[in-house]
């Protein structure tokens, strides 16, 4: 009969509940059958201070505690600092229908703790929990925001203004400066509300006019939509101070934000999202296939009986895995990246979303690969990328030929030819990257980033606007981030003007055939 070894032979387990827990010692020499204890406990700061004194008492060194909510923070805080504290899931360890009580739950857990068979969860440290209760509230005020304007753009509807059909954002500079007017009750006709736009928006007065014709507002539109922009307002506000208790939170983590924002469609926010959520050190994770399980952004295993069946995401962390979602979005727009090829690549066989879901799990390894190495991250170079895709062809039709009874010889023959035949401009361009995940050897070739200065400033946001309801605008300056030569303690984040620049032709042949000036 296999033993299992004892690991601990004092050890202690927590069923974790709202206003009570259930406790489950187990004590005695590891060759021998343990001696189980159960204690019930409160969760009150005195109740929690008596049970840590019992469990002192009792000679415990390590206690595994049941994730429940958020009813385990209060006893991880008394207890972390007399006790090593193991977080275990309780969808890992749940018992069977019918034999199921909290002592019942406590006692399992605790032999299974003395035998080293619970794993335990990440648990982050201080700052990267303040960080992530930061990220999480942007983005729960981000989505009320969302929800308000929509309200917004359902009473404009219900009173006939169709300007949502015209304009691309209603809340942005034109929009803003419409419905204030239309709020106001200016005794304005369509054409002069229209002749409120900017800029490009001007193109499309006459359509714009058309939305604004004989609109159907009055008093009750006008209330339900001054109510929801002076929440709207105060919303926009709470995150713009939300933003820059972030960037204070930001500078232990600095590095690191910096490199994520080196990967393609990772910018500010989102890396900030990540850095919360899987936090700086990647030493808790031995590779990118472990990180992506913890995070539910990998398919899980579905095999009985020698039939593999299909299977679909775990539902883990919903934060990291909007964060990453928007960012695979974004970086498959870039131009010849391997995302982008590994997309168009996937789409017919997967569809679209399916598709940007294992776009995101390779995402999500190469933002592995960039912290652990501490080295930003290299676009592989397009004609390795093309030499990949064509040896794997080539080894995929040379297996369809086995299947179909071809001579092995022949196949080898063949195989051999096309492998060694001349790539294409393979002297012009010697290739940079041979994977989007480099080795160890690789990335020890490449230079370090230099370090980075205590308490230097957050890196430069693009500047913010606000229209005249308060909203804010982002305007359309781009400033592009790197690791490498963009650091936070430059004097100046822009690449100075070359001298003797031709000037830049003006917009007088523009697609409509009107001048445009900038202001």
């Amino acid at each position: 009969m296999l033993a299992i070894p004892v690991i601990t032979e004092r050890c202690a387990a927590i069923d974790v509940g709202k206003r009570g827990l259930a406790v489950a010692v187990a004590l005695g020499p590891a060759d021998k059958e343990a001696e189980i204890k159960t204690r019930a406990s409160g969760t009150t700061v005195p109740a929690l201070l008596d049970l840590k004194a019992w469990l002192v008492e009792q000679g415990c060194t390590t206690v595994a505690l049941e994730s429940t909510g958020s009813y385990w923070i209060p006893v991880k805080n008394i207890l972390e600092d007399a006790f090593q504290i193991t977080l275990v899931c309780a969808r890992k360890h749940h018992p069977k229908k019918g034999d199921k009580t909290d002592f019942r739950d406590a006692i399992d857990m605790v032999i299974h703790h003395r035998h080293g068979l619970l794993t335990g969860s990440y648990l982050p440290e201080r700052g990267i929990v303040e960080l992530r209760d930061l990220t999480r509230r942007r983005k729960k005020l981000l989505g009320n925001l969302r929800a308000e304007k929509n309200r917004i753009q359902k009473v404009l509807e219900t009173a006939n203004v169709k300007m949502g059909n015209v304009v691309s954002d209603v809340f942005g500079v034109s929009g803003q400066e419409i419905l204030q007017a239309l709020l106001e009750d200016q005794p304005l006709t369509a054409e002069e509300l229209a002749d409120k736009a900017k800029k490009r928006l001007r193109d499309k007065i006459p359509q714009l006019t058309e939305a604004l014709e004989a609109h159907q507002m009055n008093h009750h539109h006008r209330w339900l939509i001054d109510q929801s922009v002076e929440h709207a307002k105060f919303l926009d506000r709470q995150i713009e101070e939300l933003e820059k208790k972030i960037d204070q939170h930001l500078p232990p983590y600095r590095r690191q934000h910096e490199l994520l924002m080196t990967i393609p469609g990772i910018k500010e926010a989102a890396a900030a999202n990540i850095l919360a959520e899987i936090g700086a050190d990647m030493n808790q994770f031995p590779d990118g296939d472990h990180l992506s399980s913890w995070a539910g952004i990998c398919p899980g295993n579905n095999q009985s009986a020698g039939k593999r069946k299909g299977s679909r995401i775990k539902k883990a962390n919903q934060f990291l895995l909007a964060a990453l979602v928007e960012a695979s979005w974004a970086a498959v727009r870039k131009k010849d990246s391997a995302l982008q090829r590994k997309f168009h690549r996937w789409l017919r066989a997967k569809g679209e979303k399916k598709t940007n879901v294992a776009i995101s799990h390779s995402l999500l390894k190469v933002i592995w690969s960039v912290l652990k190495h501490d080295r930003p991250y290299v676009e592989p170079d397009v004609l390795v990328l093309k030499t990949l895709e064509r040896e794997k062809q080539i080894r995929h039709h040379a297996q369809r030929l086995r299947q179909l009874g071809a001579d092995e010889q022949t196949i080898t023959t063949l195989v051999k030819n096309l492998l060694e035949a001349p790539k294409p401009d393979s002297t012009d361009h010697p290739p940079v990257a041979t994977h989007p995940y480099p080795s160890d050897s690789a990335c020890a070739s490449r230079p370090k980033c230099s370090p980075q200065k205590q308490g230097s400033p957050p890196p430069r946001r693009r500047p913010l606007a606000r229209g005249v309801l308060a909203f804010r605008i982002r305007t359309a300056e781009k400033k592009q981030y790197s690791a490498v030569q963009d650091l936070p303690d430059s004097p100046s984040t822009t690449t100075p003007p070359e001298k003797n620049t031709p000037p830049k032709p003006s917009a007088t042949n523009n697609k409509k055939g009107q001048s445009t000036t900038r202001h």
